[in-house]
């Protein structure tokens, strides 16, 4: 009977868990005082749409659809991933020889098929969709999500002193977490950025943010897994960072502060451009 009561109890919590299909934006704050407060609770915000069941043309782990997806047209912007592979980013490529060689400017003309490398993706002329699936996926094996249309973040936060935490934000088009302008006093705790088309979490312009216990993986940009720029000061700690597509954190702003996180299955762990200043302690990265 125990163990019965502790089940449904547990049924119940997932049920409850609430999940959002539109991005959420939080425009209310606090006082540096007395900062509002946003917790989730758990809340995933995801925003991707299952594409598995479309009519795909497939050959070998490169898959065409059979005709244009209309809410998923040609995407030009090739830092960002323009596929799931359920948590897997498939990068959007452009072929920049044959671009240059066309002598037309802003003409853009993506990797043909055949030398599209695993996870990778394009479209064709006429506006089909084709990718090679990641290497570590086997052909057929995974759901194909794409983002939304529009390209839309899991959680904006347009105001200054608050703390957000318990959110778990996946598959935007554009960030997990994205924070633009003058917007101080900022706290995530707990939070998940998963398998979204560019960073997990950035901060733009003059944001101060702080971070904490929170996890970045399974990001496409090509910049990393968070990329903090501008004049951005801003702080993590106990964090963990895997499968981002390039570096773990990307650091072009201000100042920055990265305490007792661990990066693994990265290719780099911390990439800092410009002169910005980043102090790191107790960092751990394994290199699997």
């Amino acid at each position: 009977m125990r163990f019965f009561i502790l089940f449904s109890l547990s049924l119940i919590a997932v049920h409850a868990q609430e999940i959002r299909r539109t991005p959420l934006i939080l425009s209310q704050g606090g006082t540096p005082e007395k900062p509002a407060v946003f917790d989730g609770k758990g809340m995933i915000i995801d925003l991707g749409i299952d594409i598995t069941d479309k009519v795909w043309v497939k050959n070998g782990d490169l898959w065409t659809t059979q005709s244009p997806i209309p809410e998923h047209p040609p995407v030009a912007d090739e830092q960002r991933a323009g596929l799931f592979i359920d948590e897997v980013p498939v990068r959007i490529s452009r072929d920049r020889v044959a671009e240059k060689n066309s002598g037309e400017a802003g003409k853009i003309i993506y990797t043909a098929p055949e030398s599209l490398k695993p996870g990778q993706m394009a479209w064709t002329t006429d506006g089909a969709l084709y990718f090679r699936w990641p290497k570590e996926k086997a052909a057929g094996s995974g759901r194909i999500i794409r983002p939304p249309t529009k390209l839309e973040s899991g959680v904006v936060i347009a105001c200054s002193n608050i703390t957000v935490r318990n959110i778990i934000a996946r598959h935007a088009a554009n960030d997990g977490f994205n924070i633009h302008g003058h917007r101080i006093g900022l706290r995530l705790e707990n939070v998940k950025a998963f398998s979204n088309g560019d960073e997990g979490i950035s901060a733009h312009e003059t944001v101060q943010m702080d971070v904490f216990d929170s996890e970045i993986a399974w990001n496409g940009s090509s910049a990393g897994g968070v990329a903090d720029v501008g004049e951005s000061v801003t702080t993590y700690t106990n964090c963990e960072l895997h499968h981002n597509v390039n570096a773990a954190f990307f650091l072009d702003g201000k100042q920055h502060r990265l305490t007792n996180c661990l990066i693994h299955h990265q290719n780099q762990d911390v990439l800092v451009r410009g002169d910005a200043v980043v102090e790191q302690s107790g960092m751990v990265w394994r290199k699997e």
